[in-house]
């Protein structure tokens, strides 16, 4: 059955300098449960604009997966970046293959790029923001190490369908 999962994030006190150069990667990482090859909590990789998904399933082992980003929206309001994404993926109940729990369309992880373009140097860093980190962690510039933003909310996963 299809499902949908909506994930916000947010990226507070943005530094001016950097506020109109500071943005969301359109690439997402995300632990879902592949019913494909059996297993709870894969890293699924998606592309804004890739039809499918990527399982990474081991060290070596990946394969497609029916999960696309549906929606990618982002938003700034003062000294905030927000970010708003659906997830769409297909969702079939299994035991896992390997330990035997039972899979559960909610993802309890996920990992959000951002990028940045520097005046100073005039060169571009990327960043992450994912959901198990301590928090509030200060996000530098990679090129001029300037403080530009603080990581203080953890990202909301939530189940629509």
């Amino acid at each position: 059955m299809l499902r949908s999962l909506e994930i916000n994030a947010v990226l507070s006190d943005v530094e001016k300098v950097h506020r109109d150069r500071l943005f969301w990667k359109p690439r997402i990482e995300l632990s879902l449960d592949c019913f494909i090859c059996e297993r709870v909590g894969r890293t699924n990789v998606l592309e804004l604009g890739a039809e499918r998904g990527l399982c990474v399933s081991g060290r070596n082992e990946q394969h497609p997966s029916a999960a696309r980003i549906s929606a990618f929206d982002v938003t700034s309001q003062d000294d905030r970046l927000m970010l708003r994404t659906v997830v769409d993926f297909w969702w079939a109940p299994f035991k896992d293959a390997k330990r035997g729990g039972e899979a559960t369309p909610l993802s309890s992880w996920v990992r959000l790029y951002h990028g940045c373009y520097c005046v100073e140097p005039k060169a571009s860093s990327e960043g992450s923001v994912q959901t198990n980190v301590r928090r509030p962690r200060v996000v530098h510039c990679g090129a001029c190490k300037t403080q530009i933003a603080v990581d203080a909310e953890v990202p909301s996963i939530r189940l629509l369908v």
